[in-house]
């Protein structure tokens, strides 16, 4: 299943390493288009629902960090039977049940920061890096330009 997760401290750790995994603990929040929110919203097609998740993951790492900086969400890819249960977090908040060793499908940079987003009426835009280019999604992150 795909998960969408705001960036952490540990996270940036790993992929500053290069990694193309990360290891996720149990009871770490996530989001995802679960067979429940696919229920929620009949007639909705998966790609509109997967970016509703990324949306709401989005917003989540906005609200960890200042409002001076960009958001990260790291999108991977977990076994289903890692997936459980959220009391919260929205349609498409979830826990992981179990601890998961996850694979990095990409990583998901907002252009603006925190506040700029907050002044802007419309659902923030995402910059896509590929699994390969976690040093270069950092850079953007912390602030410098998108690799051409």
């Amino acid at each position: 299943m795909r998960i969408y997760l705001p960036l952490t401290a540990p996270d940036r750790a790993s992929l500053e390493l290069a990694s193309t995994r990360l290891e996720l603990p149990a009871g770490r929040a996530a989001w995802a288009v679960t067979a429940s929110a696919e229920r929620d919203f009949p007639g909705e097609d998966l790609e509109d629902l997967e970016y509703e998740a990324l949306q709401d993951a989005v917003h989540v790492a906005y609200g960890a960090g200042s409002s001076t900086q960009r958001a990260m969400v790291i999108a991977l890819d977990v076994p289903d039977a890692a997936i459980g249960d959220a009391d919260d977090g929205g349609a498409f908040g979830v826990l992981l049940g179990t601890s998961a060793s996850a694979r990095i499908a990409s990583f998901h940079v907002t252009e603006l920061d925190a506040a700029a987003a907050e002044a802007d009426d419309t659902d923030p835009a995402l910059l896509w890096f590929d699994v390969a280019e976690a040093r270069e999604a950092l850079a953007y992150l912390d602030g410098a330009e998108a690799a051409g």
